[in-house]
């Protein structure tokens, strides 16, 4: 006896492609947002942790060496590509000193050191090429004063020369002005009627892109104001964070720095 066979359905081709495509486009809308929130993550816990190293740093000089940052002089920046250092080294008790003599550092070099040649080894742009705002707000929160972050900023985009690079094992890099000096905290009992911050920046991946200022989102307070602005968020963390350094404190120095730490 002959069996009837019962046909099996399946999916046509156009079907398939019809399915693909789908998914392909909620793929390409979709994968964005998921590499920029990985990315901001891994941004947010490398600030976090570089705090810690460098407040750590501190504290281990203040035991061994018996001085912290509110004690600190006015040291000499480091020479320009691998000269020698200075008659009496780069000044003793500076933040070069605290710093370089604590951390586990790969490598160091003045701003003058890096260029804007696209390609070069040793290019390492402040900020983006096209945001002029974004290299503003590099420099002005650098205390808001005329200091050596402003120098050039709108055109070279680039370190200033007179800039102090370390390079840590880990691929963050601390950047400050080694001419900084008494950074501390205003204080009557011992005489210091005003605050005296010292600043840096921390690029949380070294010369690899955005290289980017971490600044509040469109619509919050700008993270360029002195005081401190609780509306101030960050949704998309970036790598670069101004620091301010006060007796055996390593602090956020903007309203967004403090929003990326504080996790708003």
């Amino acid at each position: 006896m002959l069996k009837k066979t019962i046909g099996m359905g399946g999916f046509t081709l156009a079907e398939v492609l019809i399915t693909l495509g789908i998914i392909g486009v909620v793929a390409a809308m979709t994968m964005p947002t998921l590499i920029n929130s990985t990315q901001g993550a891994q941004y947010k816990t490398a600030f976090k942790k570089s705090l810690t190293v460098l407040s750590q740093a501190v504290v281990m000089n203040i035991a061994l060496n018996d001085y912290d940052l509110s004690q600190i002089v006015a040291g000499t920046n480091i020479p320009k590509n691998g000269g020698a250092l200075p008659a009496g080294g780069l000044g003793a008790q500076s933040l070069y000193d605290i710093f370089h003599n604590r951390l586990n550092i790969v490598r160091e070099a003045s701003g003058g050191d890096f260029d804007t040649t696209a390609g070069s080894a040793d290019q390492w742009l402040i900020v983006s090429d096209t945001d002029a705002g974004d290299r503003s707000t590099f420099s002005t929160t650098h205390k808001g004063e005329a200091t050596i972050f402003k120098t050039n900023l709108e055109t070279a985009k680039k370190f200033p020369e007179a800039t102090t690079i370390l390079m840590m094992n880990d691929g963050i890099a601390f950047i400050f002005d080694n001419t900084q000096a008494n950074c501390q905290k205003a204080n009557t009992n011992i005489g210091v009627a005003d605050d005296n911050y010292c600043y840096g920046f921390i690029d949380v991946n070294g010369q690899k892109a955005p290289n980017r200022v971490v600044q509040c989102d469109p619509g919050t307070k700008s993270d360029t104001t002195v005081d401190d602005e609780t509306t101030c968020t960050v949704s998309s963390p970036t790598d670069i964070y101004p620091i301010a350094m006060y007796d055996q404190s390593v602090i956020p120095a903007t309203p967004a720095a403090r929003a990326v730490l504080y996790n708003k």
